[in-house]
């Protein structure tokens, strides 16, 4: 069920008792976890934190961690999932859930009481009515109860109604369940309950900033849904600014947050103009810089001019966005885009062979005020990170491995290959597949390559691989089917995924399974 007031019927409940923390691995997820721990110190409520992966490992580390409190709170996942079913809880365990990702299993949305969704249900959603999908108990035991041998009209009658109400149910879970796609940012929603608590500050306003930032800079969201939350952002700005956040006077320690408008290009203020130009997508691939040669002429002119003459020309509005900005005593403002590539970077890109669970603590302490030099070297992983993709979109241009298999288009990166370990995780791999797509869409002669969605996978092992799909460019609604494909496309085959992470789009499977998967794709989507 949803729970609309948070302050009353899910704070006050858990304030002081211990919370089961089950977090997913992104970065809208963490900025909320980070607000939570604020709120859990500030009252002595203990928690455990556990960062969880998929399913999988949600549910082995539900079985560890089970007997330790009865309180258990989600983020960013199990809100997709029947939690009851794959968990198996004891009858006094009451699950909170505030998820993103969408649509929300309807189990959880109809639980009586053991699962209670933070905040109100999305209209976009169109959650189907329950006696659509549930049929009474009672109704059913008649039905299972009826003799075979004493067979009557009225029987009939009640048989074929209740076919009739199946077939009824089967099309409206299947067009309610047949694209996957994102709500609001977990991150805000708790922001908002701090505000109605009174316990909002400066910092958790921030945190909430990257959370969305964070759904707009990986396209999860359309661009109208950022662009509402704005004003609302700036009142809570104005109200948390401090006297000294306002001073024109400031010191080594100054904290303050600001909002203006600035340019869309990745890192800009941490790297040269060129290099931000060259590996921001939008400019990257409407101009096609793909080539040292094709930035020549570019880059010639000086910078005001050049974003103009960009901007003008090029159809590239989008380069100049509304954003918030941080700012610690005398060091360059990091924007909130600049934050959600270095936490994206300290997360997913293995170049130093540290585990992801040691990734996702450095994405954490990252967020800590004191901490800038983490986010600096996070910075230093993105524009690695961004280097690597400029460089794979390169090649695979080049070496014509964008495949076309019919109903979509794919590639493919085996482990040991240049850089591979860089995309091993969704978020990672999602940005390299985007510019894969912007690129190929630009460069194609094939009038319906804009039509055509993408799928990317990359080997993580000798054994296993992952395998990402995301919607054609020319989608205005960022709604993902490969959720709904890759689970009919296993079920066909036969196969066990060994991840399903809680973004649908997203699989990881045992890697010699993949060409028959892919087949399987193709069968489905022609």
């Amino acid at each position: 069920m949803f729970v609309e007031d948070l302050c009353e019927d899910f704070y006050n409940i858990i304030k002081g008792k211990h919370v089961i923390l089950f977090v997913n691995y992104d970065i809208d997820a963490i900025c909320t976890c980070k607000i939570f721990q604020s709120l859990f110190r500030a009252d002595c409520t203990l928690y455990t934190l556990v960062p969880v992966e998929g399913l999988q490992d949600l549910i082995q580390s539900y079985r560890k961690y089970s007997e330790q409190a009865k309180y258990v709170l989600l983020i960013n996942c199990g809100g997709t999932i029947d939690i009851v079913e794959k968990l198996q809880p004891n009858d006094d365990v009451i699950f909170f859930i505030v998820d993103s990702h969408k649509p929300t299993d309807v189990c959880n949305v109809f639980s009586r009481s053991q699962v209670r969704l933070l905040g109100k249900a999305e209209e976009s959603e169109n959650i189907p009515n329950f006696e659509d999908i549930f049929i009474d108990s009672e109704t059913e035991d008649e039905s299972d109860n009826d003799d075979d041998d004493n067979i009557t009209e009225e029987k009939l009658l009640k048989n074929k109604k209740r076919n009739e109400w199946e077939e009824k149910r089967n099309r409206i879970m299947f067009e309610y369940t047949q694209f996957s796609f994102y709500g609001r940012a977990s991150s805000l929603v708790i922001f908002e309950m701090l505000w109605h608590l009174d316990r909002e500050d400066i910092d958790c306003l921030w945190w909430a900033i990257i959370g969305l930032t964070f759904q707009s800079v990986m396209e999860l969201v359309v661009e109208q849904r950022y662009i509402c939350e704005l004003p609302v952002l700036q009142l809570h700005l104005s109200r948390l600014s401090t006297p000294s956040n306002n001073s024109e006077r400031r010191n080594a320690n100054d904290y303050t947050l600001s909002s203006r408008k600035d340019l869309k290009l990745v890192l800009y203020r941490h790297w040269s103009v060129q290099a931000s130009l060259r590996h921001t997508l939008s400019t990257a691939a409407k101009l096609k810089l793909w080539t040292v040669s094709a930035m020549e002429p570019v880059l010639r002119n000086d910078f005001i001019t050049m974003i103009e003459t960009i901007t003008s020309n090029y159809n590239l509005d989008c380069l100049i966005f509304h954003s918030f900005l941080m700012t610690i005593g005398f060091k360059q403002p990091y924007q909130a885009t600049d934050y959600v590539f270095a936490m994206i970077a300290l997360l997913d890109v293995n170049i130093d062979d540290h585990s992801h669970g040691d990734g996702f603590l450095e994405a954490l302490e990252s967020l800590s005020r004191n901490k800038t030099k983490i986010i600096d070297n996070g910075i230093e992983k993105a524009k690695k990170m961004l280097i690597c993709i400029i460089r794979q979109v390169q090649s695979l241009l080049d070496m014509n491995q964008i495949i076309s298999a019919g109903p979509f288009l794919y590639f493919s990166l085996n482990e040991g290959s240049l850089d591979s370990k860089m995309f091993s995780y969704p978020c990672s791999l999602a940005i390299l597949a985007r510019y894969v797509l912007g690129a190929y869409t630009s460069f194609s002669k094939n009038k319906r390559a804009s039509m055509l969605p993408l799928i990317a996978s990359v080997a993580t092992s000798e054994d296993s691989c992952i395998i990402l799909g995301i919607p054609p460019s020319s989608e205005l609604v960022p709604r993902n089917f490969f959720g709904k494909a890759f689970e009919q496309a296993a079920e066909l085959i036969g196969i066990e995924p060994l991840i399903n992470y809680f973004d649908s789009s997203a699989i990881k499977i045992i890697k010699k399974d993949r060409p028959k998967f892919f087949e399987a794709l193709a069968t489905l989507l022609t």
